[in-house]
């Protein structure tokens, strides 16, 4: 029997011949570089000892016996994948397709082969891949979700389903539209439509959700779209994490909050209208003005730290409330410095401080005569407050013989309860209050202010 020859070497798989009987006819280069046989040491032998494994061996004659009697076979002019042998015994996987032809006035079969081996490598690593990512998916503390173009829901995690409340089955037939609270819903409309247009980035904000059985569920909504490539479709991201205990306990502090700034000012209404009848007989009414401001001045920081939920206060903020009564048309007061949080103790401090200040400024100070300032500012250096209280234009200064209640205020009590240093400097030119102090509060933002009371 003569040899039988490829016409050539150009195409990229492994090309075995096989007559018959099943022998091995001819083989290409790539043949050889996917088995590790030589042609001259395959052409001749049987393709079955040569690269398919034992255990397939008793399949590959009967199935070529089955063809040569009836003509029928189940491989031929087909892609399939199956295991075949190298030279050292490797096992691994190939796409094989065989047809029969002719070749130099012989019937033979003609077979290509490629080694899947990365393929297949490939393939399980993305099959556990999304295994993992599977298992992530529904396991994940928060709900996640896919929606369509139109907002209907594609799939969900478990996370997403308690949340709503609906079973898979059932949410699948809904879009995030039915299941939006009513006042969120001409919103949510409108942001949706902004994520699928690229208008917007991304959608984050809290929101409410109706669930399955009419009860109201608060959540904290992360949304995106992720662009379809190669003919892949667009689809949305739904990232939900539950806030419900969280927004109740949020209306629970508020109540509390509005009770306690309720009696606190009917406390200090109290305290004021004792000041009067105890002192209206046996106090210059000086001396109860000088009260009443004070508590006026405490009534200022007790309502910005109903504004920040008696968790801070902002110094600037302070300042203006407690100062602007002291500023006129022939004085100023001005106010420099970036922003900086108070704690609750360090506000109250704050403000009997500055409105010491400015109460003796208005009565021996710059405030006292025309064209008189009072610079207040304030920086962050090192992890420590700066603050200044400057007098310009005031009569001449000299140091008092006595030590009044101001004074020992800022000097002691205020020093005590900002663990700082106070210096009162009292210049020819000016009176100069000095603080050094640890910041006295959460810092969280840093926005250069500029403020000014007065004219």
């Amino acid at each position: 029997m003569g040899e039988l020859h490829l016409p050539a070497d150009k195409v990229l798989d492994a090309v075995i011949v096989m007559r018959r009987d099943g022998t091995i006819a001819d083989w290409n280069g790539h043949a050889s570089t996917t088995f590790g046989w030589t042609r001259d040491e395959a052409v001749g032998r049987l393709m079955s000892d040569m690269i398919i494994p034992a255990e397939h061996r008793p399949a590959h004659a009967e199935g070529l016996r089955r063809y040569l009697e009836t003509g029928k076979a189940r491989v031929l002019d087909r892609r399939i994948e199956i295991s075949a042998l190298d030279k050292e015994g490797r096992e691994f996987p190939v796409e094989l397709s065989i047809t029969e032809t002719q070749l130099a006035g012989e019937q033979v079969f003609l077979g290509f082969l490629r080694d899947i081996s990365e393929r297949r490598r490939a393939e399980i690593a993305l099959a556990e891949s999304e295994a993992r990512l599977g298992a992530t998916y529904n396991h994940a503390l928060v709900g996640i979700a896919e929606v369509d173009e139109e907002g209907r829901f594609l799939r969900a995690n478990d996370e997403f389903c308690r949340i709503t409340g609906y079973p898979l089955g059932e949410l699948t037939s809904l879009t995030l539209f039915d299941i939006t609270h009513p006042d969120d819903l001409e919103e949510d409309r409108i942001r949706f439509a902004l994520l699928w247009s690229g208008e917007l980035g991304a959608d984050e904000r809290e929101k409410r959700y109706v669930r399955r059985d009419g009860s109201v569920v608060w959540i904290d909504l992360v949304a995106s779209v992720v662009r379809g490539t190669g003919g892949a479709r667009s689809y949305g991201i739904r990232v939900a994490r539950d806030i419900t205990d969280r927004k109740r306990a949020e209306e629970q502090q508020q109540l509390l909050i509005n009770e306690l700034n309720h009696r606190v000012k009917n406390t200090l209404a109290v305290v004021q209208s004792i000041s009067r009848q105890t002192f209206r007989k046996s106090a210059p009414d000086a001396l109860v003005q000088a009260f009443e401001s004070r508590l006026a001045a405490l009534s200022a920081a007790h309502n910005l730290l109903t504004e920040g939920k008696w968790q801070s206060a902002r110094l600037g903020a302070l300042l203006e409330s407690v100062l602007a009564p002291f500023g006129s048309d022939d004085c100023k007061v001005e106010l420099a410095g970036p922003e900086v949080l108070l704690s609750p103790q360090a506000a109250v401090s704050f403000a009997l401080a500055a409105h010491e200040l400015a109460t003796n400024s208005v009565k021996y100070g710059a405030l006292s005569q025309p064209r008189g300032e009072v610079h207040v500012g304030w920086r962050i250096q090192t992890g420590r407050l700066k603050w200044a209280w400057q007098e310009r234009g005031g009569p001449p200064v000299a140091k008092p013989t006595r030590q009044g209640f101001g004074s020992l205020m800022l000097e002691r009590a205020l020093a005590s309860e900002l663990g700082g240093r106070v210096e009162l400097v009292f210049a020819p030119h000016g009176l100069r209050c000095l603080i050094d102090a640890p910041l006295p509060g959460p810092q969280d933002l840093h926005l250069t202010r500029g403020a000014r009371t007065g004219s």
